[in-house]
């Protein structure tokens, strides 16, 4: 491990929320600039283990039951 702690992610959040205090739209885009850079720097495999987490599942099955019926 490069010596990160769960401390590093709260500093990078809190620093997005920050920048979209008068702005939430920004505060998306700061979180979302990150994810992507974060992806990014990570193997496939470790991409394909963030993908099958318990975590990043329910988050995605959450994004499913929000799309509209196609009925």
């Amino acid at each position: 491990m490069s010596g990160a702690t769960d401390d590093d992610i709260e500093t990078l959040i809190d620093a997005a929320r920050v920048a979209g205090a008068d702005d939430p739209e920004h505060e998306i885009e700061s979180l979302q600039d990150l994810l992507r850079m974060a992806w990014s720097l990570m193997t496939e495999v470790q991409q394909a283990a963030l993908m099958e987490s318990d975590e990043a599942q329910s988050v995605l099955a959450k994004d499913e039951d929000d799309e509209p019926d196609d009925e």
